[in-house]
């Protein structure tokens, strides 16, 4: 089980909201750092490096594996892609993590294992809630923000909205505290970053394999120059 709590550690869960093509993914990988850290993922489009498992069993013994060697590890599921998995992927990270070592939780399409937008379901609503004090941070990705849990949107430190569906705009307006004009007016690889009270614009800058986040002043982030 979780071990090692600290409930002095603050606050960090991340919540990325784009249509596709925006970046999402890209921008995750801005964000976590390639080596050196652990990491546990869902990641059934196969979006991201690292080593990948589609046997429930053979997961669980590379988990079990990287937390005993002490060392950096990047393991993610890419095998079924149903609620019943992802209730049990959910148990098995919340079980792995350890107050003494942030742990990385990438979690991509969000909305694919949200049963609805109401409360989150089971294990996922006590990863979220719990991961915090284990030092755990949840990075969450999801085309469809008005799809995913209520309970994501509580537990979340960080927002980063990008490119929206028309059907999405008067929410994610809001929850930017920005216009729909304004929203609407974001390009693909440009984001708001809502932290508190706080708004910052960033455009994804990709260079070869080079990636990096640049922050804008409002006016050229909004126009997506």
């Amino acid at each position: 089980m979780a071990c090692n709590p600290d409930t002095s550690l603050p606050a960090n869960h991340r919540l990325i909201l784009g249509v596709t093509g925006s970046g999402k993914s890209i921008l995750a990988r801005v964000m976590i750092p390639h080596r050196g850290v652990r990491l546990l993922g869902w990641d059934t489009d196969d979006d991201h490096d690292g080593h990948h498992f589609e046997s429930r069993a053979a997961y669980a013994k590379a988990v079990a594996a990287g937390l005993r060697s002490g060392r950096p590890f990047r393991l993610l599921w890419n095998g079924d892609n149903d609620i019943k998995t992802w209730e049990w992927w959910c148990s098995l990270v919340l079980a792995a993590l350890d107050g003494r070592y942030q742990t990385e939780v990438l979690i991509e399409e969000l909305a694919d294992v949200s049963p609805s937008a109401g409360k989150a379901s089971p294990k996922f609503g006590e990863l979220i809630r719990r991961a915090r004090k284990y030092n755990g941070r949840l990075t969450c990705l999801t085309q469809r923000g008005t799809e995913i849990s209520k309970t994501v949107y509580t537990q979340s430190a960080e927002f980063w909205i990008g490119r929206q569906e028309t059907t999405d705009l008067r929410r994610m307006s809001r929850l930017a505290a920005v216009t729909e004009e304004r929203m609407d007016a974001i390009t693909p690889l440009h984001y708001i970053c809502k932290r508190g009270g706080d708004l910052t614009f960033y455009r994804l800058e990709i260079k070869g394999k080079r990636r990096k986040l640049t922050e804008l002043s409002e006016n050229r982030s909004t126009m997506g120059s």
